[in-house]
């Protein structure tokens, strides 16, 4: 097994690497493209719905429960769309980390691999997979926003 600021370090980086690796498949699955103009579509929608729920007279209301009813199968579409390739991003994370746990985790053993500076009795000891499971949750939304691949429905 590897010592403790190796081990530590290793740890990081086949995080950033997996992070990396979730973020190129990420770009071969997801069109941005497709993706900006199906946020901004649903942003749109979400738009109208807001407007139908504050109208307070029920002419204006009628009116934009009317234009939402006409245009609510093409929304639907649309949120499924970004339903598919939120989970085509999230199938390709889930699979590149899983992978990579079964490959390192044989390596690190039991061992720790870090050290949580609060804990009952003194430092904690952090094993490698959790480590490797918060560096990589930590990193990879950070990657994703330097890349401009962000998945996050709020985007």
């Amino acid at each position: 097994m590897f010592t403790m600021p190796i081990s530590t370090l290793l740890s990081l980086l086949a995080a950033v690497g997996m992070c990396l690796l979730h973020a190129g498949l990420t770009r071969l699955l997801v069109n941005p493209r497709k993706l900006r103009e199906l946020r901004r579509e649903l942003r749109e929608y979400e738009k109208l719905l807001r407007k139908a729920m504050r109208a307070k007279d029920e002419k204006t209301r009628a009116k934009v429960e009317r234009k939402l009813k006409k245009r609510m199968a093409h929304f639907e579409m649309v949120k499924k769309g970004l339903s598919s390739m939120w989970m085509r991003s999230m199938i390709s994370m889930f699979l590149s980390f899983f992978l990579l746990i079964f490959v390192l985790a044989p390596l690190f053993g039991r061992e720790p691999v870090a050290y949580f500076p609060i804990g009952l009795e003194g430092p904690m000891p952090i094993p490698f997979v959790l480590w490797y499971g918060l560096c990589a949750m930590s990193l990879g939304m950070l990657i994703q926003r330097a890349l401009g691949i962000g998945m996050t429905w709020g985007e």
